[in-house]
């Protein structure tokens, strides 16, 4: 019988400009949660230019395995304001390529022999950023040669996970299999190097269904590299003015109106009608996965569910990881004293879940 997945948590929450501030933010986190529990290490682009062995130390001294890197930011994710730079450089700028291969051999490293794990990566980009798809889609061929070719020479398997978000060139996981499609990269899928990364908050906010978005992605050949775990906050019918007043100016936070028959998609939580409110508000805001209110808001939690669930189907095990990294603008009335305990709550509740599941 194969050992059971352990839910990580991923590294996006820390504010750390450096590996010792990633060392330092790390021993905070995991003295509060379980032993040896995974972590999603986000690693920006300044520290491959500086030794990792004091990060590559302490992980191995606290038997902590890495699952995977989160190359999504390349920069200052936690700068005073980021917004849509969050989503640059784009796959069709020469530095997303060579800053995600740098991280591919650094992630090798860190797995070492036999070691499997997987970079997530930027949904192409912003488009009023003006990406060329099919330079993209060339970079994007590329990068998995490359990594390809460094997993082979560490007896590693690493493969590139797009993680889709809305209101990017590619905000679904539709839109991510028809990209596939028409740039012919299946046989990247069917080799095992192109995957996607499927966060909950995601298809939340897009209304799009996980099980639906599983079988969209297997249709073009693409299997699912990690499952991330979040939350978006909801009004529902009601209290639009509650979620709006958790618009914040860091983040980007796009939302979601679904009213009858109607979708739209706001750029911006700060940017959403105050008037003429109705139906179904969902904000990108990455909410802890254990509550399923926040106050007067409801929170997407049954997403979380329904996307293990149909996760859980698969004959393969995709990696499964935490990320709520908001936790710094979020109430404090939500909060634990530590980070360290809001992430131990976080991972209690999704064991937990995945057992109910049948995982």
């Amino acid at each position: 019988m194969s050992e059971p997945t352990r839910v990580g948590w991923c590294a996006n929450v820390l504010a750390a400009d450096s590996i010792d501030d990633m060392v330092s933010g790390l021993r905070a986190v995991t003295d509060a949660i379980p032993p040896h529990t995974p972590v999603g290490l986000w690693i920006p682009e300044p520290m491959l230019d500086v030794d990792p062995q004091p990060l590559v130390q302490w992980l191995g001294e606290q038997n902590c395995p890495v699952l995977g890197f989160n190359a999504f930011p390349q920069h200052a994710f936690h700068a005073p304001v980021v917004k849509e730079a969050v989503y640059l450089p784009h796959w069709a700028d020469q530095s997303r390529l060579d800053y995600t291969c740098r991280a591919a051999a650094m992630l090798a490293t860190m797995l070492g022999s036999s070691g499997v794990g997987g970079l997530t990566t930027v949904p192409i980009g912003w488009p009023s950023h003006d990406v060329d798809h099919d330079q993209a889609a060339a970079a994007i061929r590329t990068a998995c040669e490359r990594i390809d070719i460094i997993a082979k020479g560490t007896n590693t398997q690493i493969h590139l996970a797009i993680e889709p978000e809305p209101g990017c060139i590619l905000g679904s996981a539709a839109e991510f299999a028809r990209f596939v499609d028409e740039h012919t990269l299946n046989d990247l899928g069917q080799r095992g190097l192109l995957r996607a990364c499927l966060d909950a908050c995601h298809l939340a906010v897009m209304h799009e269904s996980p099980a639906g978005a599983i079988e969209i992605l297997a249709e073009s050949d693409i299997a699912i590299g990690r499952l991330q775990l979040s939350s978006a906050p909801e009004a529902h019918h009601e209290h639009f003015d509650d979620l709006i007043a958790l618009a914040e100016p860091r983040w980007l936070h796009q939302t979601s109106i679904h009213h009858d028959d109607s979708f739209t998609l706001v750029r911006d939580l700060s940017e959403a009608p105050t008037t003429h409110q109705a139906g179904v508000w969902r904000a990108h805001l990455h909410v802890p996965i254990h509550l399923d209110r926040i106050g007067p808001l409801h929170t997407t939690r049954d997403t979380i569910v329904e996307l293990l669930a149909a996760a859980a189907t698969l004959n393969y095990r995709p990696s499964v990881e935490v990320e709520t990294y908001a936790w710094s603008v979020l109430p404090a009335a939500i909060r634990k004293p530590t980070l360290g305990e809001d992430v131990a709550a976080e991972l209690s509740w999704a064991t937990q879940t995945l057992r109910e599941v049948g995982w």
